[in-house]
């Protein structure tokens, strides 16, 4: 057949058949672009802020630990919560009938890593019975050697609980022996109104 009498007879056919493959060609470009260049809605950062808001800062420090020697019936590290007094962590330690409570500041608060040290009745020593607590290097007026003090040692000083007494140990370790007792402030948690509270105790030698 003649393509001039095949073209004049079938053009509208062709012709439809191109419009028909070209608009499905373009609605496929146009889908398959839409579907590549999704957005993705961002992940809700102030819900999670607002959420992490509504968390009692209070709830992370609640918890506090104490030690309590001397003449009780259990000493030992006690959990206690932050606004306890050392007549709780007494009750829970039960003083020894050889207990002089009258030299403890029983309505004292209790503050995390203190020593609360019961003395014994007739005991003698510089302990200070307004300050709610003592410690045994205190009551022996002795010092620590922090280059060979153990744990039991280290926590007869004020404010040395069993964790700072191992990350001085750690410490000493990992660093070597400490050359003057200023050294003591590179340990972690040991600040320099700590250090001067235990510079009179503690000794290099």
């Amino acid at each position: 057949m003649d393509i001039k009498v095949f073209w004049k007879r079938y053009n509208l056919y062709i012709a439809g058949g191109l419009f028909l493959i070209a608009a499905a060609a373009l609605a496929f470009l146009i889908f398959s672009g839409e579907d590549g260049n999704e957005t993705v809605e961002p992940f809700p950062v102030q819900d999670v802020i607002e959420e992490s808001e509504e968390v009692p800062a209070e709830t992370v420090d609640a918890i506090i630990f104490v030690e309590v020697k001397g003449a009780v019936k259990y000493p030992g590290v006690f959990e206690m919560p932050k606004d306890a007094r050392v007549k709780n962590v007494l009750e829970m330690a039960q003083p020894d009938d050889a207990a002089d409570l009258l030299t403890v500041n029983q309505s004292m608060k209790l503050a995390d890593e203190m020593v609360v040290y019961v003395p014994k009745k007739g005991e003698t020593g510089e302990f200070d019975p307004a300050d709610g607590f003592g410690s045994q290097t205190d009551a022996e007026n002795d010092t620590v050697n922090i280059n060979t003090a153990g744990i039991p040692e280290l926590t007869s000083l004020n404010g040395i609980g069993e964790k700072k007494a191992q990350l001085i140990i750690d410490y000493r370790e990992e660093s070597g022996l400490f050359m003057a007792p200023e050294d003591l402030m590179n340990v972690p948690g040991i600040g320099e109104k700590t250090f001067e509270s235990l510079k009179p105790y503690i000794t290099i030698d």
